[in-house]
């Protein structure tokens, strides 16, 4: 009489993950040259069993998106000055878009969730209308940071980029102004160091301040204080001296 021998497991039995482990991978991965391939093979599982969880590629990079989004440390509301929180908000973001994962190139594409973007307009709404901010205005003030925060977030990017390849931006320049004539470009030189100053998350921020000097000084200036929000930014902006 045989002895019983153990039977092997199945091949390609699928391994049970949680949904967070599937958006950590495809984070990991970079979602513009997400596959589901790359992620199944980065989880070690099989392509098919990732489609228990999503239905296409473009569902996973929305849902990996709002995932970076919930889980990053954006400002609680703590009854903080508005321009404090402001600030608190923009740091954050601009950590969140210069991480890896590719979530800022997958804002540009048009590939991140709506529901990110609802949840911060209600966050910036229920802050600063609370601090005598009109709806409008806050949704105005929330498109100026948001934007140059982009802005400082892909020229971040670009320079990272750059030093990772061994070119980078300062010294790639640098030999071009060289190379044009002494009179050329005379003020560029000047003030050269200035000029090769690569963005990261210590220097962005002085255009940030200036924005919020002149919200501050422009809401003294008409009064605009508690719940008085008689006059809106464009009439602030474009008013006459």
């Amino acid at each position: 009489m045989k002895a019983d021998v153990p039977r092997p497991s199945p091949r390609g039995r699928p391994r049970r993950l949680e949904l967070e482990q599937v958006l950590e991978a495809a984070l990991a991965v970079g979602l513009q040259q997400l596959t589901m391939a790359a992620v199944a093979e980065r989880l070690g599982v099989g392509k098919a069993v990732l489609y228990g969880y999503v239905s296409t590629r473009e569902e996973l990079v929305q849902l990996a998106t709002a995932f970076a989004s919930r889980h990053h440390d954006f400002p609680a509301d703590r009854g903080q000055p508005w321009p404090t929180w402001v600030v608190e908000y923009a740091r954050a973001l601009f950590e969140m878009l210069t991480m890896k994962g590719e979530l800022l190139e997958t804002w540009l594409s048009g590939g991140q969730s709506h529901f990110v973007e609802i949840d911060a307009g209600e966050m910036w709404l229920a802050t600063l209308t609370k601090r005598g901010f009109s709806g409008e205005e806050a949704l105005q003030l929330r498109h100026a940071v948001s934007h140059m925060v982009i802005g400082a977030a892909a020229a971040a990017k670009r320079d990272r980029t750059m030093s990772d390849e061994g070119k980078p931006r300062a010294a790639s320049v640098k030999k071009a102004l060289m190379s044009r004539a002494p009179e050329e470009a005379p003020l560029v030189r000047q003030f050269l160091p200035a000029f090769l100053l690569e963005v990261n998350e210590r220097n962005w921020e002085y255009g940030l301040f200036i924005l919020l000097k002149g919200v501050i000084t422009g809401r003294e200036a008409a009064g605009l204080e508690n719940d008085d929000t008689r006059r809106s930014f464009e009439e602030l902006a474009f008013q006459a001296d």
